[in-house]
């Protein structure tokens, strides 16, 4: 059918108005939808480049933590093959406090902060001392363990009995460990372990000369050991030796530092630190021996 010039551009105009609004509505439902996805995504964006842990930590419903599960008494597998422990427990309670689970993620000791670095851990609860270097990395609650330093080597061997006698002695200890400058600066040579157990074995088996170790691990390595009773003793505690132990967070978690230095407050106060701290460390090892 023949229409008219002016009905044809009438029909092509009305023809592009709908194909306008069609379009229109069509862009503004797509852009309604990525404005609502902006949010999770600069959120997600955010937590990898390290935003909001305490969100973060909330929102998930957990808090992941890193242990060694190889650390008696502090972190390590009863007979029932259960991860239990004084940090364990500690880190369980802390849980309680923020009002979430918590997941342990076990790994070998040297990996433990990197798994912080990488946003794979909140946490790490597994005996780790405030150091200088580490103090520029991270930040740290306030302590909630004490650990002074004692040198540990075989019943029979007298020639170990001070600071000075250490030039040319072999001490078995993990390659991270605080305290490495200091024997290096007494003239020990540094044999490398991975664990507090594997350190006494080499002093039993004549491997090494002597390990550092705390009053909790030994009593803890004597009641699995029975064997080792009367093999070893403890030759003298390093002078200025006792660590400040606390719980690392990824440098600049304001919130989330502060959220879990509350929770170790409160657990401080009513008596639960005490209470875990004699239960695994046959004694009160919360406050600094050097307190009066």
């Amino acid at each position: 059918m023949f229409i008219g010039r002016k009905k044809q551009i009438s029909f092509v105009m009305a023809l592009l108005l709908i194909i306008a609004l069609v379009s229109g509505c069509g862009s503004q439902g797509d852009s309604g939808a990525a404005s609502a996805g902006e949010p999770e995504a600069a959120e997600s964006i955010s937590a990898e480049a390290g935003g909001d842990e305490l969100d973060s930590v909330l929102a998930a419903g957990k808090i992941v933590v890193g242990v060694e599960g190889t650390y008696p008494p502090f972190t390590y597998h009863d007979g029932d093959g259960e991860l239990v422990g004084f940090d364990v427990e500690v880190a369980e309670r802390i849980a309680e406090k923020l009002g979430v689970e918590v997941e342990f993620v076990e790994a070998a000791w040297d990996s433990l902060l990197i798994g912080i670095d990488s946003g794979r851990l909140d946490l790490v609860v597994n005996a780790v001392s405030i150091t200088e270097d580490r103090a520029e990395k991270y930040d740290f609650t306030a302590p909630y363990y004490y650990e002074a330093r004692r040198v540990i080597v075989r019943a029979e061997d007298d020639s170990i009995q001070s600071a000075e006698d250490l030039n040319g002695k072999k001490v078995a200890t993990n390659v991270t460990n605080a305290f490495i400058p200091w024997y290096e600066s007494m003239g020990a040579e540094i044999v490398g372990i991975d664990t507090s157990g594997e350190a006494i074995e080499l002093v039993l088996s004549g491997r090494a000369d002597l390990c550092g170790t705390s009053v909790p691990v030994l009593n803890s390595y004597m009641d699995e050991h029975p064997d080792a009773e009367g093999r070893l003793k403890v030759a003298f505690v390093i002078p200025d030796s006792e660590d400040q132990i606390a719980i690392p967070v990824r440098k600049g978690e304001t919130r989330f530092l502060e959220a879990v230095d509350q929770a170790l407050a409160q657990l401080r106060d009513d008596g639960t630190l005490k209470e875990l701290s004699e239960k695994y460390l046959q004694g009160d090892y919360t406050s600094s021996a050097y307190e009066e």
